[in-house]
């Protein structure tokens, strides 16, 4: 069982695990897209899930260009002598241009007090990358090319993915009638706990790998002694190209030889607005790249410690991080 002041550190590697955080592996199994539906030709409605798997690219080839937006709330609680309750929040605001810029921002509570709140949000227009760590200013990343933009922007999308996959194939999904979402024709599904739940599959770690950290240890115990509990939701998809229009999924999870614990869950995404309702994508106002801080710059100046041949390099380009598309 976990001690009073692991409580919270359990909830934080679960939201870390579910979301950006969480060691390779974990992350791997909860965003793989192995399952995903075809991204050409017809949708198929029997696998309605398979609507989560797509990617906000996906979604725009579908629908144009949309806004969504998503709220998770984690609460891990603990009955006893000791009880205890930790509840984190995170959200997830996404604008995707049909042409392919985009801008998403992600706040994330995660329960640990004052100060612990963490925001990021990413820009990616007219081919350049925007990054700033709330409440920091954007500044230029000329060199990422989009390419850890559209990694942030993934995982944040595929936030309602993760939180289904926990169920491990213990989600049952039924036809539940039709229903209207921003003017488009929708399919609507009930989300359930099925009656016999699904273990989930073990961890299986590469060969050589150090032993994983206690933070690490920590999620993987959530992920493999996971038991899905309960799950009450329903999922709207585009009745035309089988996009996610809307999730809602209220559920908990107890853990493995830890009986006094408990997980819940609270989630709703959907998309806001579609095609000349979304905002254009513009560059923001930018500081430049700066992988160096100014003032470490200036002090080994001052001393005459800058390294030889640095003053020659100064003005080239720095080399890129891939090769151009």
């Amino acid at each position: 069982m976990p001690r009073p002041a692991a409580l919270a550190a359990l909830l934080f590697a679960l939201v870390t695990a579910c979301s950006r955080g969480g060691d390779s592996e974990a992350k791997r199994r909860l965003f793989s897209r192995d399952d995903a539906g075809p991204r050409d030709g017809a949708f198929d409605f029997a696998r309605p899930t398979a609507a989560l798997d797509l990617g906000a690219d996906d979604v725009a080839r579908h629908l144009g260009s949309f806004e969504w937006t998503a709220a998770v709330e984690w609460t891990m609680s603990r009955r006893g002598e000791d009880a205890r309750q930790v509840r984190s929040v995170e959200r997830h605001k996404l604008r995707q241009s049909a042409t392919g810029e985009f801008e998403v921002v992600a706040d994330v509570d995660p329960g640990l007090g004052p100060g612990s709140g963490t925001g990021k949000e990413i820009v990616f227009a007219g081919g350049t990358t925007y990054a700033r760590a709330k409440p920091a200013p954007f500044r230029e990343r000329p060199t990422d090319r989009g390419r850890d933009a559209r990694r942030f922007r993934d995982e944040s999308f595929g936030l309602a993915a993760a939180v289904a996959r926990l169920y491990a194939g213990s989600l049952l999904v039924t036809p539940a009638g039709e229903a209207t979402v921003l003017g488009r024709s929708a399919k609507r599904y009930r989300l359930a706990l099925a009656k016999d739940p699904v273990p989930p599959a073990p961890s299986v770690r590469p060969a050589g790998l150090p032993p994983p950290d206690e933070d690490t240890r920590r999620r993987l115990r959530f992920l493999d002694g996971r038991v899905p509990a309960s799950a009450d939701g329903e999922l709207l998809v585009d009745a035309a190209t089988g996009a996610p229009l809307r999730v809602r999924l209220v559920g908990a999870f107890a853990v493995k030889d830890e009986p006094n614990v408990r997980a819940t869950v609270e989630l709703l995404a959907q998309v806001r607005a579609l095609g000349g309702e979304v905002a254009a994508i513009l560059p923001p106002k930018a500081l430049p790249d700066e992988r160096k801080a100014a003032g470490v710059a200036a002090a080994l100046d001052a001393a005459g410690l800058r390294k030889r041949g640095e003053e020659d390099k100064a003005g080239a380009a720095e080399p890129a991080d891939e090769p151009a598309d």
